[in-house]
């Protein structure tokens, strides 16, 4: 996933295992996608048992210079790359599910380099990240508020692709996305709490298929090593509280709206304007 002003997007290859970071604007030659579905909101949903890994997504476009080596039974993978293509690596479940995530290890990157939760879901289409790391990523697309889970606030975005390559092929469809607000290479994802604040902001999802812990970048250098599982009961985190969609969301009077590598809200809340200062600071007034 890309944000720029062109999208590049990772072609779906289901036998393979592919996906990507939402990228705005960016050539169709190449396509990424994210996937994940709505679950119930039980505390027991943290005590599921284990599942085991049964996806290997492994999408490297031509040109890209990247070295995945993925250890499925291990739940681990590492990968190091220097590339202007795009590539998303990682492992995860064929199907997605609501079930916690726990992950540990480290990742660096010059220039983009994203370690997120990624998925689709059909019916409705969608493609969805929950970003741990979102070093070069600009956001595109509305903010729909805030998420507050596992110790950090995620911002909230969506964003609508028009006739571009999805899991279904060439198709109009929104991209879901949390950006946690302090990047983290260890910890629990609460799933559902994402799921349920996106609802919350009317981003509904549908039927869920595969999801994926995985690396992502189209321009610069990095490397990682990631362990993985999902369903353990070791998930701590379950508070969450969302921002509305639409207007009503919005930066306080005097907050930060805007500038480079700015990751909160563009907005500000009514009757208050964002006013730029320079390219790295605008501020609600």
């Amino acid at each position: 996933m890309r944000i720029t002003s062109s999208f590049v997007i990772f072609f779906a290859i289901i036998g393979r295992g592919a996906f990507a970071l939402p990228a705005p604007d960016r050539p169709s030659e190449t396509g990424q996608y994210f996937e994940l579905r709505r679950g119930n909101s039980s505390l027991s949903n943290l005590m599921r048992r284990a599942e085991s890994i049964n996806y290997n997504q492994d999408y490297v476009a031509s040109g890209a210079n990247v070295q995945y080596s993925p250890n499925q039974g291990a739940g681990s993978f590492s990968v190091n790359y220097n590339t202007n293509q795009d590539f998303v690596v990682g492992l995860g479940w064929q199907p997605g599910d609501d079930n916690p995530i726990t992950y540990s290890g480290s990742f660096s990157a010059q220039g983009v380099g994203i370690l997120a939760v990624y998925g689709w879901s059909t019916n409705p289409l969608v493609e969805y990240y929950i970003m741990e790391v979102s070093d070069g990523y600009q956001t595109v697309g509305q903010n729909k508020g805030t998420v507050t889970s596992d110790g950090a606030t995620y911002a909230i975005w969506e964003h609508q692709q028009v006739n571009q390559p999805s899991i279904t092929g060439t198709a109009t469809f929104n991209q879901y996305i949390s950006i946690r607000q302090g990047s983290r290479t260890s910890g629990t994802v609460t799933v559902q709490n994402h799921f349920n604040a996106w609802a919350q902001a009317g981003m509904s999802l549908g039927s869920l298929n595969y999801q994926v812990m995985a690396v992502e970048s189209w321009s610069g250098s990095g490397s990682g090593k990631i362990s993985l599982s999902k369903g353990t009961s070791n998930g701590t985190s379950t508070s969450t509280s969302t921002g509305t969609s639409g207007a009503s969301t919005g930066a306080a009077e005097w907050a930060q709206c805007g500038g480079i590598g700015w990751i909160g809200p563009t907005i500000c809340q009514s009757p208050f304007t964002c006013k730029e200062f320079n390219a790295y600071y605008s501020q609600c007034q």
